[in-house]
């Protein structure tokens, strides 16, 4: 191989790293957290025939720690059979859905270590939402997590807090 040559397949083996190393950024926790949305609405699932509690959370730091937590789990966890938890009377779980127009958002049910997550992008596109479940301890965390933040907002009533905490599934 000349030196031309060399030197030519140098600069294309240097642009294919480039372009490699973006990729992998871009896949990265770190994008994933700045392309969180700016807030997110939760609704705790504890209602059959009356509106469900909901808050919004707009504090940044606690909107991107959630929706990286989410992300997580969702990529980490084992895939369930069911994308649907049976519903029953009482607790059904938590919804999370990011608040405004967000390229790629998804919306997520969780409840114990059930994760389900669906993508506004293919509903909007196919006319249905594109659903993926898993199981992961990460999931029965946030969960936890945003049952604490109910308590400390005084969303739930203790009774539906402990039915909550004791549901199946943990």
């Amino acid at each position: 191989m000349n030196a031309p040559q060399a030197s030519s397949a140098r600069a294309s083996l240097h642009a294919w790293a480039r372009r490699a190393l973006c990729a992998l950024l871009l896949a990265s926790p770190l994008a994933a957290a700045q392309d969180a949305p700016t807030a997110l609405r939760v609704t705790y699932l504890v209602y059959s025939g009356r509106p469900n509690p909901t808050l919004t959370i707009t504090d940044a730091a606690t909107v991107r720690s959630l929706h990286t937590q989410l992300a997580d789990a969702l990529a980490t966890g084992a895939g369930v059979p069911a994308t649907e938890l049976p519903p029953v009377l009482g607790y059904n779980g938590i919804r999370v859905e990011a608040v405004g127009a967000t390229p790629g958002a998804r919306d997520y049910t969780v409840k114990g270590r059930f994760l389900r997550a669906e993508s506004r992008a293919d509903a909007a596109k196919a006319g249905a939402a594109s659903v993926t479940a898993r199981a992961s301890t990460s999931a029965a965390l946030v969960e936890a997590q945003l049952l604490k933040l109910a308590e400390q907002q005084g969303v739930l009533n203790s009774a539906v807090l402990a039915a909550a905490r004791q549901a199946p599934g943990k």
